[in-house]
């Protein structure tokens, strides 16, 4: 898997966003796809903007079952951590290094395991991604 944005690749069209719920009955294994494309979906509506921005850029949207809070788990912020729900995260985490908000400019840097660094600066006209 490489590290690199493929503008060739990025799907775009004009068609509306919509979204319905399963409304039918569904074997045990098509709801357990379900289930796991609902939770990359709401795991990507979960994180912040620029995050999910690099996350489907990079095709990086896999996600894993958690079974214990991830590093980085503020339960001050996030509520303390039940073993009991149903919970999922995203396999390859990503961690925001650097953040530079100035008036009309937010720089950020996000470590991706072994993809590197990203840095994402967001200007009032425009916005910079780039690898370091």
């Amino acid at each position: 898997m490489s590290a690199i944005l493929d503008p060739e690749t990025i799907y775009v069209d004009n068609l509306p966003t919509v979204w319905s719920p399963v409304q039918w009955q569904l074997s045990e294994d098509e709801r357990l796809i379900e289930l796991e494309e609902q939770a990359t979906a709401s795991l990507l509506w979960a994180a912040d903007a620029p995050e999910a921005v690099l996350r489907l850029l990079l095709g990086e949207t896999d996600i894993v079952r958690a079974y214990e809070a991830p590093p980085r788990y503020d339960p001050e912020v996030q509520g303390e951590w039940d073993e009991d729900l149903l919970t999922f995260q995203f396999r390859r985490p990503v961690e925001l290094v650097k953040a530079e908000r100035q008036r009309g400019r937010l720089y950020l840097e996000y470590k991706f395991s072994e993809l590197g660094c990203w840095s994402i600066e967001i200007l009032p006209e425009s916005i910079h991604i780039q690898r370091l």
